[in-house]
């Protein structure tokens, strides 16, 4: 059904994956899975780690249960019914509430591109994450339906099946892409603030690594800090500083966990002054050593 192939180059140091937890570095351009959410969640207990797809978009309808999905910096509670679009190479991870159900489509950025025939509202929405709660009984019904009939193509061999595909997730996309419009309609009077929080997550995606000074941020965003602090408390009930280091701590768990890089390079690459440093502002947040977070990691990965 799918064929998958790894990547030439230099390795990165965090995997990236196809579907949760099954490592792959490239896919085939017309890529699509679909499957009910409960599958491969409650597989996990309901808890998908964090991790990103290269070259993969997922949008998901949740029906029933609930949770919060976590985009890089945003956090975003889940208030079913829901749809979610997760757009590819995005670091994301779900904290769903037991029996969480609903459907997932998986899909390749190459596949969605061509179907989308250069519809510039599709590649707006598949290029941040997005989530909305609440939806009209009337709008789930026409989008539940639109899943059910992707799986039943998906599933069974039928004359013209991949048109029959093409079509439901052209559905699928434009539902999608009408929703969004509408919740950014009725955003509008935050519109500024909403893209200044889009430019800072998108310079902390950049720089994290380098740049950890509040000051530094406001002063390239052309904002001041204060002006920065209040968005950012408005958004995500946390001011910017702390925003900025869960980043670089959650980039410090990824090498520790998927890398066997020393300690001292770790805490370099992540812009730390030295080893010990980085170790008492991770054990301070994390409640481990970096040294105890690794193996208590690994034992786990190998049990």
């Amino acid at each position: 059904m799918v064929r998958t192939k790894r990547e030439s180059g230099q390795a990165a140091p965090v995997e990236r994956y196809l579907l949760y937890g099954e490592p792959v570095q490239s896919v085939e351009a017309r890529f699509l899975h679909v499957e009910p959410i409960r599958l491969r969640s409650g597989r996990h207990h309901w808890t998908i780690a964090p991790h990103a797809h290269a070259d993969l978009h997922q949008i998901l309808l949740v029906t029933q249960g609930g949770g919060v999905m976590r985009a890089e910096a945003e956090h975003f509670p889940i208030t079913p019914p829901a749809l979610l679009v997760v757009p590819s190479g995005v670091i994301h991870a779900f904290d769903f509430v037991a029996g969480t159900d609903g459907w997932v489509v998986t899909v390749a950025d190459s596949m969605a591109a061509d179907v989308s025939r250069g519809e510039a509202a599709i590649d707006r929405l598949l290029r941040r994450a997005a989530c909305i709660g609440g939806l009209e009984a009337g709008a789930v019904t026409g989008l539940s339906g639109a899943f059910t009939e992707l799986s039943r193509e998906f599933l069974w061999s039928a004359p013209a099946r991949m048109l029959s595909i093409e079509a439901g997730l052209i559905r699928i996309l434009v539902a999608a892409v009408r929703m969004v419009d509408a919740q950014g309609r009725e955003d509008a009077p935050r519109s500024a603030e909403a893209a200044l929080i889009a430019r800072f997550q998108h310079l902390v995606e950049q720089e994290f690594r380098t740049v950890q000074t509040v000051s530094d941020y406001a002063k390239r965003l052309a904002v001041t800090e204060d002006r920065l602090l209040a968005a950012c408390q408005r958004r995500f009930g946390q001011p910017p500083k702390v925003l900025i280091q869960r980043r670089v701590l959650v980039e410090a768990q990824r090498w520790l966990i998927y890398t066997t890089l020393p300690l001292a390079e770790i805490s370099h690459a992540l812009g730390f002054r030295d080893p010990a440093y980085f170790s008492r502002v991770f054990k301070k947040k994390i409640s481990e050593t970096p040294q105890a977070f690794r193996a208590s990691r690994a034992t786990v990965r190998a049990s």
